[in-house]
Order: structure tokens, then sequence, then C-alpha cells
């Protein structure tokens, strides 16, 4: 047996507040017509008890559900709530909006009326502030007391309940595993300003603003839910925070402008599959809803920034992009790939292609050195260069002129000590990850010096 308060919470229901002017007993009389035609219920207003209409029909329904419950208990024979919770819903919405349930109670014929326009997004839910088992009886209830538009409101407004519960409670799970995995237990504040020599050694966590940490907070939650690997959302992170850090990317350079030693112009861009995948959240209809900032997408989704710091997953962006968009509700649950995170190195998550063509050319040098060691070229012993036996170093027997000046150049090969004997463009050349070819590109310069400091 349930046992439900069908009274309580009704106050401050329009139904429930519907009162006797005397406390004799109900008047009620029964129509019948010819034939099958239902009964018609005639309740006098007159003579209502100090129950109101709502908490005697609730009152009806528990013991009908108690009733029912008994019967099937396990609801194997039917499912009260499928007819008005599957697409047999949509299916006969025109009939159920045409519904009018039998009765002369003009309360009655309003709250259908009203549900129906509920239904139709017309008006607001006309069983709001009951509780969720009220609730839960009205949209059982098969007996007809209660319209289909009716029974469809109130499961509804528990569905909605639900939701707040659970976004409540997730709020609280999602922030706790945001600060304990990006801020290692305690959320400093949001970090002023941008990248320059004080800050540079700073997380780019910090930069996250509030409005990135309550989203990221989400996306932990439900990837939590999903059963998908947490990194995958600490990369995402990352990739948004250095994005801030970095003046929404303003302070970062493309890295698509650099030339091999040869010359060559090599420019870089994603792996096949994740230039689909870019192509399909830039060109897509969720970009324009989702919460995830646009201009953040377009950066780090633009093979002049993303292929050199693609790190993350291109397909999990595309994942919450979709889910933190308008239609999120309809989105598909998160696959087995993402169950477990993999580090892939840069080199390995990108494409690299040199140009055959030669576009840039490099005056001839007049000193080389390798490991240290001194050779002076044809053009330096013309220039007048000659080797101080002293030092074993080279010096110049005479002053140079200016134009010997301007054009003098130093190419430092295979040194030993690669912070002193490095010029300032292999230092931009190269990243964390060295690849075989030597490349000069003027991108990421003050990323780069970071990296050299550290």
């Amino acid at each position: 047996m349930v046992n439900i308060n069908v009274d309580r919470s009704l106050t401050s229901n329009r139904l429930g507040s519907t009162v006797a002017r005397d406390s004799t007993p109900a008047s009620v009389s029964s129509v019948q017509d010819n034939g099958d035609a239902p009964t018609v219920v005639k309740v006098e207003a007159d003579s209502v008890s100090t129950l109101s209409i709502l908490a005697r029909q609730l009152s009806d329904a528990a013991s009908r559900d108690a009733r029912l419950r008994q019967v099937d208990p396990g609801h194997n024979l039917s499912n009260p709530l499928d007819a008005i919770s599957d697409e047999r819903y949509f299916t006969d919405k025109t009939q159920h909006d045409a519904e009018v349930p039998d009765t002369y109670v003009l309360a009655l014929l309003e709250r259908a009326k009203r549900a129906t326009a509920f239904a139709n997004g017309f008006a607001s839910n006309p069983f709001k502030g009951l509780t969720v088992d009220q609730l839960t009886l009205i949209a059982r209830d098969e007996s007809g007391v209660f319209t289909v538009n009716e029974r469809r409101a109130a499961w509804q407004e528990v569905r909605l309940n639900e939701q707040r519960v659970s976004a409540a409670s997730g709020s609280v799970i999602g922030r706790e595993l945001m600060i304990s995995r990006l801020f290692l237990g305690h959320e400093p504040a949001v970090a002023e300003g941008t990248l320059t020599l004080s800050n540079m050694a700073q997380s780019n966590y910090d930069f996250l603003t509030r409005d990135d940490r309550s989203l990221l907070s989400e996306m932990y939650v439900y990837a939590q839910e999903q059963g998908a690997d947490l990194a995958y959302v600490d990369m995402l992170a990352y990739d948004l925070g250095n994005y801030r850090h970095h003046d929404n990317g303003r302070q970062l350079l493309s890295g698509n402008n650099g030339y091999n030693q040869e010359g060559r112009r090599v420019t870089f861009n994603f792996k096949e599959h994740d230039v689909a995948t870019a192509s399909r959240i830039l060109n897509g209809s969720a970009i324009d809803s989702t919460r995830l900032e646009q201009s953040f997408l377009r950066h780090v989704l633009n093979p002049d920034f993303g292929a050199l710091s693609n790190m993350g997953s291109i397909a999990f962006l595309e994942q919450m992009v979709l889910k933190f968009s308008t239609g999120g509700t309809t989105q598909a649950s998160l696959g087995r790939e993402f169950a477990t995170y993999t580090p892939i190195s840069v080199n390995d998550n990108r494409v690299v292609t040199v140009a055959e063509e030669v576009t840039l050319t490099f005056d001839e040098p007049v000193l080389i050195n390798t490991d240290g060691i001194w050779t002076i070229t044809k053009k330096g012993k013309a220039a007048g260069y000659m080797m101080d036996p002293a030092t074993g170093k080279p010096r110049r027997a005479v002053a140079p002129s200016v134009e010997d000046r301007q054009s003098r150049s130093v190419i430092v090969e295979a040194a030993t000590d690669p912070l002193k004997t490095r010029s300032l463009v292999d230092t931009l050349a190269d990243s964390i990850d060295r690849p075989t070819a030597r490349w000069r590109w003027p991108g990421h310069l003050l990323k780069l010096m970071k990296n050299q400091k550290t």
C-alpha cells in the first residue's frame, strides 16, 4: 500500500483553495446517456467539501494506484507512463489536444485547457508546485479523470524536479573534481592580465574565467557519468587556459611561417581524421549555441595554431561542443573510445609538409662553429678573417666595412651546449619534440623563451 498525503502543498494551488461555503456533503449526480456514452459527473460548487477538488482526485488516484501495484507490482503487463512519455504520445497528439474532461466543473475544464496550452508551449504547467508523490499519482492515473495532456504535464514536472536535484548534486561534484584536478584542491582567483615576463611561469589554469571553470565542472560530471577518462577534460582545460593566458590567442603567432635549413617552406596540419572533425565543428549548427567560446574553437581548430599544440582530442572536443549546445539533450552517449586517454606526441599527431621549391635564401657565412671548433670560410678569408694562434678563435686583421658588418652571419651546427651556441633562429626553430630536420619560424616566441628558461 502506498500512503500519499494528498493535501500537502495544495494550499498554494488555485484548485487547492476551493472550499465549501458550508460543511454539508457534496451533491453528486450521475447522468447516463443512451448507448455507451460515459457517465458525466456534475459537482455543485456550493456543496464542495473542505477537501479541494484536486485533493479528492488525488485521493481516488492513490487508491487506484495501490490496487494497480498489487495486481502488477513490476509493471510486467504495462507501464502507465509509456503512453505519455514515448513516441505514442506524439503520434496521437492531435487527439490529445482535443480531449476535454467529462465534467461540468469550470475549474477542471480550465485546468485541462491550460495543460494543453502548456503542451504546446503557450502556458505554464498547471501542476507546478505539487510534490513528486502527487505529480506521480496524476501521471500514472489512466482512469480518465485526468486528460492525457494533464498526465504528461505532471510527468514533465516530475522530470524537471529530478533534473533540479541531479543538477544541484552534480554541480557540487563537478566543481570538486575541477578544483582537485586543475588546482590541486585549492582554487585561486582568476589571474588578471595576459602573458608577461612576470607571469610567464604561472599556470595556464589560473587564467580560466569563472564561466570557463563552471563549464569545465559540468564537463567533468558528464565525462564521469559516461565512463570517460577525465584526462580528456584536463587537456581541453589546458588548451582553453593557454588561450586565455595568451590574451585569448592574440599573443600566439602562426606556426606555419617557417622554413627548413634549405630554405623550403614548412607547414603543419592536423591528421586527416582530425581535419574532418574540425570541419564538422566549424561548419555545424552546434557552434552557434554551444557554451564553448566560438573564438576559442576557431583558434584551436586553425592548423596555424592548433597543429603545433594538438595534445588533446579533437574528437572529444566535438562531443563537448554538441553536448553543451541547445541540442545537447539529444546528444548520444560518449563512445568507448574515450574510456582511456593515451597521450600522443605532437610529432605523431600532425602532418608536416615541406615545399619542393626553395623560397628563402641565406647569405654565405664567414665563420662556422662545429662542436666548438671554428672554421673560416673562403668568404671569411676574403673579408680579412684569420685564426688567432693564442686563442684558437678567429679574428679580423682589419676593421670591417659597414657593408661587411651588415652581411656578417654565423651558422652554428651541432653545438655541444645548445643554450650557449645556438642562434636565435635555431632557438625559435626547435620545440620540445625536436624533429629530424631543423625548421626556422617566428611563431611561439614567448612560449619558446619560457621553455628555454626552464
